[in-house]
């Protein structure tokens, strides 16, 4: 399985994906135009990764900011993870002082019920 690479743009995260090692990282903000036409490689990876996962699942958020779209996307993505036969750890990094985002990592890890850490950096 190749990694899943998309270069961050101004309206759009960066994407670092490694279905050999089980890693997923999304860093930066997210406000698409068009959520489902940015978020969709990146839905049909994870069904890919689904197929042949690893034992053990990383995923990271470092957001800056996302809009309403893309918090719907991050649960999309969340529910399709927690769906695979894998041990699943999420780390929330975002800055001490970005109360918002931290807000938003603890209303996530409330409603999915996964193993899921807020990391301050």
């Amino acid at each position: 399985m190749e990694p899943l690479i998309i270069a961050a743009a101004a309206e759009t995260p960066s994407v670092s994906f490694n279905g050999q090692l089980g890693t997923f990282n999304f860093s930066g903000k997210s406000y698409p135009e068009n959520v489902n036409d940015f978020y969709k490689p990146i839905l049909e990876y994870i069904e890919l990764y689904k197929t042949n996962p690893k034992e053990n699942t990383l995923i990271e958020f470092n957001w800056l900011y996302y809009n309403t779209a893309t918090s719907k996307m991050i649960i999309k993505i969340l529910v399709l993870f927690k769906s695979i036969n894998t041990n699943l750890s999420i780390k929330w990094l975002c800055k001490s002082d970005n109360e918002l985002m931290i807000e938003k990592g603890e209303e996530i890890k409330e409603v999915l019920d996964l193993n899921f850490d807020i990391v301050h950096i």
